[in-house]
């Protein structure tokens, strides 16, 4: 759309347009993607599952949710961001069973994602004795102080904190302020980190969503870092 309104504007709108429609273009291509994604999932490594056994409880972060889906059991489904973190945690209980806790509350007209969670783990088989919710959170700071009074009250010191991988980071800059044992378990990868080819270079939507979300994960991680 930008390259065809180039032919009915003037000349210093023709640039504004140009370097507009430059800027979609490059945050649309696997490289730019990755070039801002990796350095994220990189920053804490998917630890070998026998470090988690010495944990206290399983901690995952809301990732947003389908209010009205259809779903097998009832209406609501996991989106793409929170169904990996909750795949990696189950997977992590049917090796070493402890509790789970679900954090995400309502934003605005939207439904809480730790309900439509918690269904989702018993359908899987989860005990429900093993799944502690927590539905007030809005953001990520919420999810630390909810998540942390939680675990006072549980008794629970030591934490298995699962996110997505491009998340972690900024995660663990507001978990370390209360938690003094975590064990980071990244989920859901976003890169594939393959060689280039012709199609790499072919604009990609999902790729300008990634750079969004990376782009939104420097400017939290800088907020976190200058704020007292």
């Amino acid at each position: 759309m930008s390259i065809v309104c180039m032919f009915f504007v003037r000349k210093k709108e023709k640039i504004l347009l140009l370097i507009v429609a430059s800027l979609i273009y490059l945050s649309s291509i696997t490289p730019v993607q990755e070039l801002l994604i990796i350095p994220l999932e990189d920053a804490y490594p998917v630890p070998a599952v026998n470090q988690i056994y010495s944990s206290d409880a399983y901690v995952v972060l809301g990732g947003g949710i389908n209010d009205n889906a259809p779903d097998i059991d009832i209406k609501g489904t996991l989106g793409n961001e929170a169904l990996p973190r909750y795949i990696t945690a189950y997977r992590l209980y049917m090796r070493n069973p402890k509790p789970i806790i679900i954090s995400g509350g309502k934003i605005l007209n939207r439904g809480a994602e730790a309900g439509v969670a918690k269904n989702f783990l018993l359908s899987l088989g989860v005990k429900s004795e093993h799944i502690i919710v927590e539905d007030k959170s809005r953001d990520t700071a919420e999810n630390r102080h909810y998540i942390k009074e939680l675990c006072d009250r549980h008794g629970i010191k030591s934490i298995v904190l699962i996110t997505s991988a491009f998340h972690m980071k900024r995660s663990m800059m507001l978990f370390k302020k209360s938690f003094t044992s975590i064990i980071p378990f990244p989920a859901g990868y976003k890169t594939s980190r393959i060689p280039y080819d012709f199609l790499s270079y072919l604009p990609d939507g999902s790729n300008l969503m990634d750079t969004s979300l990376a782009l939104k994960e420097y400017l939290g991680i800088l907020f976190y870092a200058i704020k007292p």
